[in-house]
């Protein structure tokens, strides 16, 4: 179901081309294959691939409609999403950080990922905060409640930088497929399809393109139990 949740999703068809140039510093990855897979798992049949040499890698092809697919490095398993559209993309591998720029949908989901992974960041060194705090002496209740009200406002920001990432895209393949992973942490937190107050916010929003793409309906009408 998981997996189901995050086939690729397309626009209008159109005839157009795409260019990726990449480069890599990790040197274990020379020789090896990189391939571009609709999301959905690294099984799922490639839709381009090439040979990283030297650290670096092109590839190019139609591209009829665009689609965010995964590109995955050689057999290790690491992989990034990349929106496949018309235009030169670049992948820039900075500090062991993959990051992909050149054309519009693809500046756009790393700005707003860039933003989200800060404030993740922000959250994930609130344990490292309330042990620095202890040491300090700082009174208990008084560490749950500072932390606590950090941690709910970091929470909240994260939500809304999500809610309105997709509520701006709805008529593209970026509010479609982060909408689909809002959907897939759900079942995967809760075993089940179902949905979450974030999730009922921007479906509650959409337009009728959006609610109608087939694996947004998919999901939603699982969740409804139908």
């Amino acid at each position: 179901m998981a997996g189901a949740a995050l086939m690729a999703v397309m626009l209008v068809a159109c005839s157009t081309s795409y260019n990726i140039t990449g480069t890599s510093m990790q040197s274990f990855y020379d020789g090896d294959m990189v391939y571009l897979r609709p999301l959905g798992g690294d099984d799922t049949k490639a839709v381009d691939s090439c040979k990283i040499l030297h650290g670096k890698f092109t590839m190019s092809g139609a591209v009829d409609s665009v689609m965010c697919v995964r590109m995955f490095f050689g057999r290790s398993g690491d992989n990034i999403p990349i929106i496949l559209e018309e235009g030169n993309i670049k992948v820039i591998d900075l500090n062991n950080a993959m990051k992909v720029e050149g054309t519009p949908l693809n500046d756009k989901f790393y700005a707003f990922m860039t933003e989200r992974d800060s404030l993740m960041f922000l959250l994930q060194e609130l344990p490292r905060k309330e042990s620095a705090m202890i040491l300090d002496g700082y009174d208990h209740d008084e560490i749950l409640r500072e932390l606590g009200e950090e941690e709910g406002a970091l929470r909240q920001a994260i939500d809304k930088l999500e809610t309105d990432f997709v509520t701006a895209n709805y008529e593209n393949v970026l509010g479609i497929t982060y909408f689909l992973v809002l959907c897939d942490n759900a079942y995967n937190q809760f075993g089940y399809p179902t949905t979450t107050p974030q999730i009922d916010e921007i479906y509650g929003r959409a337009p009728e393109s959006f609610r109608n793409n087939k694996d947004v309906k998919q999901y939603m009408t699982l969740c409804e139990g139908k």
